[in-house]
């Protein structure tokens, strides 16, 4: 900040700057090589050494920068705001009454939310803490900003709240940040296991599967992909403690980060009693469940479908979405819109369907199963009366399909030797498409050979490594007119670099 920056920033006049300036002990510029010779200095730096240097002056300093006095700890209890209450986004807000006034320590569920958002809605806060998701060499960031200058947010350390509150400042990594554990939290209570909390979330899974019968491959598939995503945060969760907390001891750091992490206290840790790890199934098991799940029609199913396909769409039976205006359609895409049947919607359908007002027709493509919904005037660029339907591709062909061309278009479709049409096996990443020098021409090479190979092969994902295939990437790097099509003896000329 330069020195106009700091007089308005911090309330001071010329001739109290002028004294500040004189004084030897004023913290020096930052090196101008790093501020295109513009003097500058550090804000923060400036506002401690302020409070610390200046009592008189030290209301002018943000308050979380200036020397705390003996402290109590006086902990007012803390309220969980969830999207639903208020449109500030989802957090726990623990309340501290400190000599300086009542002080607010935010932790937000998933999204980042600023200081003054949450100061604005928790009226009588003095000053509110946002603990940030990142984090640094002295622990998880923090962003603040005090009632009495709502404008000038400022970074604190946690030592310095510490200092204010009189005791150590919870943490909850954000895997452990669970409603009725946060709210029942007092200073003093030793760590407890808590069940993470994961985005998507794990306990529709085991609520649908708890109903189901003990061989049931829904149960099995629901509390596998549930338990897994349990692990994943809990793993995350030790992960970040030991990060932050050095609790493996392993590179204690420096003095200032050790004083740091002892002005931390963790709350919490990753509970162990897991039900789902005891019923877990193999993948095969699990697509079927996902199957099965797909063709049912109840609210719970959908609720579940929506939590896994955030997750992954690994073990679902389809591959990567596409959508089709019927208006200006290739022969191939007219050929696949007029072959789908059209059915009672189940929960994948309603799934693809988000409750749309748009919505005119489920339905299935009897070739490779997969779900279809239509709308009118869906996408912002389409005409207002255009039907548009939006499938999937399949993950792979039937065993013992072969090749015979590939017709360039969107999707991009693919023709077997028996004349049947389908989209080309694909996930919704990496994507498949020609005409330039990038990965989704690469990609569709790497589809096509392993097609040509064998047309049952599974669709490319980013798991894979398949074999480099510059002949096929070269062809598809030609900006082809849509709706092109390339037999399989082009294709072979093309690999084999003969073309």
């Amino acid at each position: 900040m330069t020195a106009a920056e700091l007089r308005k920033a911090f309330g001071l006049s010329e001739s109290a700057w002028e004294n500040l300036l004189a004084d030897p002990g004023m913290i020096a510029p930052v090196d101008p090589k790093y501020t295109d010779g513009v003097t500058q200095w550090h804000g923060q730096a400036f506002a401690r050494w302020l409070a610390r240097s200046r009592p008189a002056l030290a209301d002018h300093v943000p308050l979380l920068l200036r020397p705390a006095g003996t402290a109590e700890p006086r902990y007012l209890g803390g309220r969980y705001v969830t999207s639903d209450e208020a449109d500030v986004g989802e957090h726990f807000a623990g309340s501290w009454q400190t000599d300086a006034g009542l002080l607010l320590i935010a932790y937000p569920r998933s999204f980042p939310i600023g200081p003054r958002t949450l100061l604005d809605f928790h009226e009588k806060a003095t000053t509110v803490v946002v603990v940030r998701h990142d984090y640094g060499l002295y622990g998880p960031d923090l962003t603040a900003v005090d009632r009495a200058r709502p404008d000038l947010p400022y970074e604190p350390w946690w030592s310095e709240i510490a200092a204010h509150i009189g005791t150590q400042v919870p943490w909850w990594p954000s895997e452990l940040r669970r409603p009725e554990h946060l709210t029942a939290w007092r200073p003093g209570d030793a760590p407890v296991p808590v069940e993470p909390v994961t985005w998507p979330s794990w306990e529709p899974l085991y609520e649908l599967a708890a109903t189901e019968a003990p061989d049931s491959p829904v149960r099995g598939a629901c509390f596998t992909i549930g338990h897994e995503m349990r692990t994943r945060a809990a793993e995350s969760a030790v992960h970040e403690v030991e990060e932050i907390l050095d609790t493996r001891g392993g590179k204690d750091g420096s003095a200032k980060a050790r004083k740091e992490r002892a002005a931390m206290v963790l709350p919490a840790v990753p509970g162990t009693d897991d039900p789902g790890r005891a019923e877990t199934v193999p993948s095969d098991v699990v697509a079927r469940g996902l199957a099965e799940l797909c063709a049912r029609t109840d609210d719970h199913a959908v609720e579940c479908l929506e939590q896994i396909s955030m997750w992954s769409g690994e073990d679902l039976p389809f591959g990567g979405a596409f959508s089709l205006d019927r208006n200006g359609v290739t022969r191939q895409g007219a050929e696949w819109i007029n072959r789908l049947r059209p059915v009672r919607p189940t929960a994948i359908h309603r799934l693809l369907a988000y409750d749309d007002a748009k919505l005119v027709g489920t339905f299935v493509d009897p070739v490779t199963g997969s779900p279809v919904v239509a709308f009118k005037g869906r996408f912002m660029f389409n005409d207002a009366r255009a039907i548009s339907y939006l499938g999937h591709a399949p993950k792979r062909l039937p065993a013992g399909s072969v090749l015979k061309e590939v017709v360039l278009d969107e999707p991009i479709w693919v023709r077997t030797r028996d004349g049947v049409l389908y989209p080309a096996p694909s996930m919704d990443a990496p994507g498949l498409s020609w005409g330039y020098s990038g990965s989704g021409p690469s990609t569709l090479a790497q589809c096509v050979g392993r097609l040509l190979d064998d047309a049952s092969a599974h669709a490319v994902t980013y798991g894979m490594r398949p074999p480099f295939e510059p002949g096929l990437e070269a062809l598809f790097q030609v900006e082809h007119k849509k709706g092109t099509r390339i037999s399989r003896a082009e294709l072979e000329r093309a690999r084999a670099g003969t073309s």
